[in-house]
């Protein structure tokens, strides 16, 4: 049997949609038969289908051996370049600590979920403004973001 790795892509069988309480899941059947819950509320723009495979990167294993699957996205893969229009700082609560920490949102016309997270390399006073964006993590469909030089 075959053990996941963190940062590897791995084929998985859609096998259906189903309604927990605490909202809706694809479950995911990889190659060895094990099944798997990715939330459908991060996905929906996403081509995903009942009884079709995907590709999903393995973005994290928890000391409690969960595994978080992030599906590959539809437009961009990792270290892709392209334009981002950033618009504005935002803080976040980190959620297992509980610390603050910042992301400048950014859009463009191919996807409005997107965020820069090295925010300390972009000068906020002169938002919105132009930037070319390498993509470093994919994580719940929304693009992290290495802001590389101003346009």
């Amino acid at each position: 049997m075959v053990t996941l790795e963190e940062g590897k892509e791995y084929n998985f069988f859609v096998e259906k949609l189903i309604s927990l309480p605490d909202g809706k899941y694809f479950i995911l059947i990889d190659d060895w038969g094990r099944k798997y819950l990715l939330p459908q509320q991060y996905y929906i723009d996403y081509p995903i289908q009942e009884k079709k495979n995907i590709i999903c990167n393995v973005n994290k294993i928890n000391c409690n051996g969960k595994i978080f699957l992030e599906p590959q996205h539809p437009i961009y893969r990792l270290n892709d370049m392209d334009k981002f229009t950033l618009t504005s700082i935002q803080q976040r609560i980190k959620q297992r600590t509980g610390e603050p920490y910042y992301v400048v949102l950014a859009y463009n016309d191919k996807t409005n979920k997107a965020v820069v997270i090295n925010y300390q390399q972009v000068n906020v006073q002169n938002l919105p403004q132009q930037y070319i964006c390498k993509v470093v993590k994919i994580k719940k469909a929304e693009l992290q973001l290495e802001a590389i030089s101003i346009l």
